[in-house]
This record gives C-alpha cells, structure tokens and sequence, in this order.
C-alpha cells in the first residue's frame, strides 16, 4: 500500500465515490461486460441489494439450495426486504432448467398467483466445495428467463477463479447476467470489498441505496487500491499457482500414503485422502512450516489452491508435507 501510496496511484474517495473507488468501479465494469459498477463493502450487502432491485415487486427469487445467501447471510432478504427465496437442488451445487420451470408453475397456480421476478445463481459454489455450476446450463436457464422478463443475478465471488479453469473469460458470463457480484478479497487481496457490476439505470441510484443500508464508508480507497493493483495480476499468477499445485500433486502422490482426489467440475479446491491416524497431528504439524490447510476429516484433508502455493518450489512443498507425516505420531 505505501508503494502504491508513494507512486501516486491512490486517489482518495468521498464516502466511496470517486477517485480510485471509481477507477476499480469502472475496472470490473468494462471486464465483467457490464455498463457501470459500484463498490460495495461485503459479497453479502451485494447480493442482496442485486436481488432486491432486480425483483422489486415481484418478490420471489430462485436460488441454489446450497447457496450463500441462502444459508450464510442471516435471512437478510427476508427480514430486510421481505424477499421470498425459493431453494433448488438440494445438496447440489446446481439446479436445472426444469426444476425452474416447475417452480414458477407452481408459484403461477396457487389460489394468488405470485411472480419470480430474479434467479440467483452461484458459481463456484462455496459450500460445495468451490465447484462449478456449469455455463452450459448457465446459459439455458438465461435463455429460459429472457423469454419470461425474469432478471438473472450471479454471485460470482470467486469467478476470476472459474475463468481460469474454464478458459471462460468472465466477460462472457456478463451476457447471461443482468447483474453480477464479484469479491476483492477472495482473489485480489483487499482486506474488504465488492464490487456489483450492471447497467447504467441498475446502477444509478445504488450509491443512496448502499447508504441507506449504512455501506457508505467514508473512506474506501485502501480496499480499492489493492485489488486494482492485484486484478492486473491474477489471472498470470493463478495460473502460475495450479501449474506448481500439479508438479506438487505429482511428486507428493509418489508417497503412496497420499491419494489426490479431484472434484467433479471442480476449481482450485482438491483434496488428499492421507492413510494416517492423526491427520490433526499432521495439519498442525504443517502450521510450523508456515502451511495452513483446512480442518481435516477423518480420512484427510481439503486443499485450497492459491498463489500463496509460488512462494516454494513444487518439490520442496511435497518433501514438507510428507516430512511431516512422517514426524506425525
């Protein structure tokens, strides 16, 4: 940040607006293939307002069961905004296009007929181990809600993350969405911060809107600086970093006491099922090194792949690891 502050690339903002917030606001716009931006200080504030002001009165909204903001945000949109969410694909990361098509015939049928007015859909979907959605039904379903005036929302917090296992570029993802959300911090290192991403009218009045929810922080520049400075580097150091995560997935399966497993449509999150008795022995074992690896069950351990991975050679990671096995009573 104090290089950044000394090369003169941070110009401070006035209750989020300006300034460098603006030139990370109009950033995200132009690679998510969207008119406008706007910051928002949390993944859940986004999400939430995107889904409000895309239904408006029209107040249910089509979300995956095992969706963030279906589980992890405190009914937010039920108790702010009296939304009413509509779960499908139980314990899937996904849903289907005619698992929508039965949920709006049924909300058409009752003795009052209701109206979907926004499907959310989330990719990777965290709770399922960061696997994807899929752009194939991505797309059916879009095509599905233009026909019948239902607006499409993304929470797209790790998207940068997909593109580069897909190869779709996240401007491609922007044609099937009237709105998408995408994280600062989850892949460009700002302590904070969201940006939402949609037309210019979608946007216009959002800066009142993100106020009246009390997100109108005085100041945003430092969240904003750090991830338009990283977002030049992600996509290059991410695939940097699953490049090395494969020479190390190589050499540490040599000992046989480690089986990789790879998720079906999966992204940058794997796992180690590890022959071993006391994998939280092992996990704090790594902690000396410097290694932070998720709680282990009781057959192994989840792998997050990140670019934190390029600071040790692929060969060295995989002589830690199964060091520290063995040093593992």
């Amino acid at each position: 940040m104090v290089k950044l502050i000394d090369e003169g690339k941070v110009k401070p903002d006035n209750y989020s607006n300006g300034g460098v917030v603006e030139e990370l606001e109009e950033s995200f716009a132009k690679q998510l293939d969207k008119e406008s931006a706007v910051f928002m200080p949390t993944g859940t504030l986004a999400n939430h307002i995107a889904v409000r002001e895309l239904a408006k009165e029209r107040r249910r909204i089509i979300v995956q069961e095992q969706s963030h903001l279906y589980n992890d945000s405190g009914d937010c949109c039920q108790t702010l905004s009296n939304l009413n969410l509509i779960p499908l694909g139980k314990d899937s990361a996904n849903f289907t296009i005619e698992g929508v098509e039965q949920a709006i015939a049924k909300t058409q049928s009752g003795r009052v007929e209701t109206i979907v007015g926004a499907i959310m859909i989330e990719s990777p979907v965290r709770r399922k181990n960061d696997v994807m959605f899929g752009i194939d039904q991505i797309e059916a379903i879009a095509s599905y809600a233009k026909k019948n005036n239902i607006k499409m929302h993304m929470d797209g917090a790790r998207l940068f993350v997909e593109a580069a296992h897909t190869g779709v570029k996240p401007d491609r993802y922007g044609k099937y969405f009237d709105t998408i959300y995408t994280s600062m911090y989850k892949c460009f290192n700002a302590p904070s911060g969201a940006i939402l991403a949609g037309s210019k009218e979608f946007t216009e009045k959002l800066f009142y809107i993100r106020r009246m929810f009390g997100a109108g922080l005085p100041a945003s520049w430092q969240y904003a600086a750090i991830a338009l400075h990283y977002a030049n580097y992600f996509e290059q150091e991410y695939q940097t970093s699953w490049n090395n995560a494969q020479l190390f997935f190589e050499e540490v399966t040599k000992d046989e006491r480690f089986k990789l497993e790879k998720y079906e449509n999966g992204t940058h999150m794997v796992r180690f099922n590890i022959n071993h008795p006391n994998l939280s022995g092992f996990v704090t074992k790594l902690k000396e090194h410097q290694i932070s690896l998720l709680n282990p069950d009781n057959r192994g351990v989840r792998l997050k792949i990140n670019p934190t991975i390029n600071k040790e050679d692929p060969e060295a990671l995989a002589s830690i690891f199964i060091k520290c096995l063995n040093q593992t009573n």
